[in-house]
Parts: structure tokens; sequence; C-alpha cells
């Protein structure tokens, strides 16, 4: 008899444990269901990711764009990107021998649609 006791003492702790545990996920659960990110932060996230690629293939289109225009490749990129984060964004560029300074703009698409080299409009 004392040994059906004590069996049922351990099943009662592993049953409290059991149910302890399963509290503490459900509990975790809601916590991480309840914590997402905001709309606003969604759309905040998103605005600088599709600036940030918008930055990167304009470092790549707008050389390229330069180099065929000028026959020079800009080596030095100077000042601010100029942009205004959503449909385009401009880099402007010093040149060595065969102009002194140019800036090209890409759009939201990657294309290049304007390109000015020492004040004159190329494209």
């Amino acid at each position: 008899m004392a040994e059906e006791r004590k069996l049922e003492e351990k099943m009662s702790e592993v049953t409290k444990i059991l149910i302890a545990f399963v509290l503490v996920m459900i509990t975790g659960g809601v916590i991480i269901a309840t914590s997402g990110v905001s709309k606003d932060q969604q759309a905040s996230n998103a605005v600088l990711t599709h600036y940030s690629n918008m930055s990167r293939m304009a470092g790549i289109q707008c050389p390229i764009a330069i180099l065929k225009h000028t026959g020079e490749k800009p080596y030095v990129r100077f000042g601010n990107a100029d942009s205004d984060k959503e449909t385009y964004i401009t880099l402007t560029y010093k040149g060595d021998e065969k102009f002194t300074t140019a800036s090209c703009t890409i759009d939201r698409l990657g294309k290049v649609t304007k390109v000015v080299v020492d004040g004159k409009d190329m494209l």
C-alpha cells in the first residue's frame, strides 16, 4: 500500500511538471504570435530595402553608362546620392582626363534615365 501511494505521488509530480511545461509552451506561443512586426515597421523596412537595391543597381549601372558616353571609367564617387528613396537615385562621379564631373540617374527599375557630363545632358 505504501508503494502504491509513492507511485501515485510520483505520477502526481510528473503530471504537475507536464502541465507546467504545456502552460509555458502555450504562453511562449502567445507571446511570439502577438509580438510581430507592425505594419509601419514593415513599410519602413520595405522602403529601406528598396533604396538599398536602387543604390546597388546605380553603383553597377552608372559607371558603365558614364564610360559609354565619355570613354573614361569613373572611379571616384563623391557627394551624397540625390534620391527621393522611392523612384530614382542620382550618383555623381569625378573624372581625371575626359571629364571633370558626371552624374547618372537610375529609376526604380534599374534603368539609366539621365547622364550629365560636365553640365551637358548626354542621355
